[in-house]
């Protein structure tokens, strides 16, 4: 899948649109098909001044879409369910596991 990523902290030119793996969902997440995503403030200080604690790191806080799997011990959402989200990183890319109480 294809995501925004960045190796090292700096301008907006640091940014790469890779191919990464996809996400799996753990037991307490879900899978969300991203189609839409927002900008946070915190992105842009991030991505300016905090060097990422991994490589290709992707980034983004937040973003909408459906989601096309859940984890076994999800109850709250299904698969279909159409959903905004925001998490700590990670929205920025075609595909985004995140815990399902933050949607």
């Amino acid at each position: 899948m294809k995501a925004a990523v960045y190796d090292v902290e700096g301008a907006p030119g640091v940014l790469q649109y890779v191919d990464v793996p996809d996400p799996v969902a753990g037991p307490d997440d879900v899978l969300i098909s991203v189609e839409a995503i927002s900008i946070e403030g915190g992105d842009l200080i991030n991505r300016r001044s905090t060097p990422p604690p991994f490589p290709s790191w992707i980034v983004g806080y937040a973003a909408a879409g459906t989601v096309v799997a859940v984890g076994s011990k999800v109850c709250s959402r299904k698969v279909g369910d159409r959903v905004t989200a925001f998490s700590m990183q990670g929205s920025h890319a075609e595909r985004w596991a995140v815990p399902a109480e933050r949607t």
